[in-house]
């Protein structure tokens, strides 16, 4: 058993790793495509940035490479220590409701499920590493080809003489910023940030490995009923169901399995599910008490409950990176006055983002808009940016 907060916090290295990835990335590239514009002079020049922008291109490949390397093995350190943790809460669950479950050594069955998973897991994660590329006019391309076809098309601009440098420029970094690094699934078509596409993948295969354990030691210690976690911020359909107990035989005046939707996408264990389930011992267990939610509160005029409120949180980190990737951009293309003007709009988010977490009564996570190649000095100039535009 893992709690929410648990899982909450789970793939935050792997995550840390990946979106340091996407901001030195977006730096190189845009700092790349400010070089290569210079070289549009002649044809002797323009030979020369082909020549350039392959090897560009390899450098490229090469840091996203060992960047997932090393999010790979991390990966597989996580999944094995979730295993071990949430069997060892369930042991000392089992013991106080007098069964005795035996150490994880001595299942075999699990060490091999959980081998297994972390393999199937490492793939799909390879998978989004495979993938991983940019959107530029609603269309997904890889890394490589989002370059060579962002430079040539810049480089077209410029040789019609419609555009000036500058605009030509500004708006071939703009897209980086606008995207940041994206993963695509080919089957159904759809694009994920690497960030959404990571978690989403960790979460996953931490549930799939969880849940079979607790299948297998209910199973072994001839375990019934089953306490399903909680937390506030659950989506509406979970809420419904969360913090209850659970008859995995459909005993009445419980839960089924069918109430929760277990094994459903988007039901107890599905996609980007945060809930987990332990032994229940009736006249033993003490029944979790019921979640308090905090009150519906008005902010600018709308009305938002406790998940909105989080929903909302969730959409205005993802709002701060894009500017802070934006920021990153622009300053390492040289478009100084771009990066300016986007340091006062991310100093006014991030104000907005503090009022609204605090009418909403939630943390600020402040972890969750990290940028790599932005810090306390870039913030600064920022917040005298401001002053200065006032």
């Amino acid at each position: 058993m893992l709690t929410p907060e648990y899982l909450d916090k789970l793939p935050n290295h792997v995550v840390n790793t990946l979106l340091n990835l996407e901001d030195e990335i977006i730096a190189d590239i845009a700092r790349r495509i400010s070089e290569n514009l210079q070289l549009t002079e002649t044809a002797e020049y323009q030979i020369e940035m082909l020549y350039r922008m392959n090897y560009d291109i390899e450098q490229i490949e090469k840091k996203i490479a060992k960047a997932m390397n090393i999010s790979e093995k991390k990966l597989e350190e996580i999944l094995k220590e979730a295993a071990e943790t949430s069997y060892e809460n369930e042991r000392l669950i089992y013991k106080k409701g007098g069964k005795i479950l035996p150490p994880i050594d001595n299942n075999p069955r699990i060490i091999d499920f959980i081998e297994a998973t972390i393999r199937q897991t490492r793939g799909t994660f390879r998978n989004l590493t495979n993938t991983a590329g940019f959107v530029s006019g609603n269309q997904f391309m890889e890394a490589s080809e989002f370059y060579r076809n962002t430079l040539d098309f810049a480089v077209w601009e410029l040789g019609t003489g419609a555009f000036d440098y500058n605009t030509v420029l500004r708006k071939a970094v703009k897209a980086l910023g606008d995207s940041g690094i994206r993963t695509i699934d080919y089957e159904s078509g759809r694009r994920y940030h690497i960030e959404s596409a990571a978690r989403m993948t960790i979460l996953t295969g931490t549930s799939q490995i969880t849940g079979y354990m607790s299948e297998f030691n209910a199973d072994l210690m001839g375990q019934d009923l089953m306490q399903i976690t909680a937390h506030f911020d659950a989506r509406p359909s979970h809420a419904v169901w969360q913090g209850q107990v659970v008859s995995r035989s459909g005993r009445r005046g419980y839960l089924s399995l069918e109430d929760i939707g277990y094994g459903e996408a988007d039901g107890f264990k599905g996609v980007n599910c945060r809930h987990d389930w332990y032994p229940y011992f009736e006249g033993i267990s003490s029944p979790l008490p019921p979640v308090s939610y905090p009150e519906p509160f008005t902010y600018k005029g709308k009305t938002y409950d406790a998940y909105q409120a989080s929903q909302r949180q969730r959409y205005m980190e993802r709002q701060i990176r894009k500017t802070k990737r934006q920021i990153i951009a622009y300053e390492n293309a040289g478009l100084k006055e771009e990066a300016i003007d986007a340091q006062i709009k991310l100093f006014r988010q991030r104000q907005e983002y503090e009022r609204f977490s605090s009418e909403a009564g939630l943390r600020a996570k402040h972890e969750r808009t990290h940028t790599y190649g932005y810090g306390r000095s870039q913030s600064m100039r920022a917040v005298w940016a401001v002053r200065k535009a006032h």
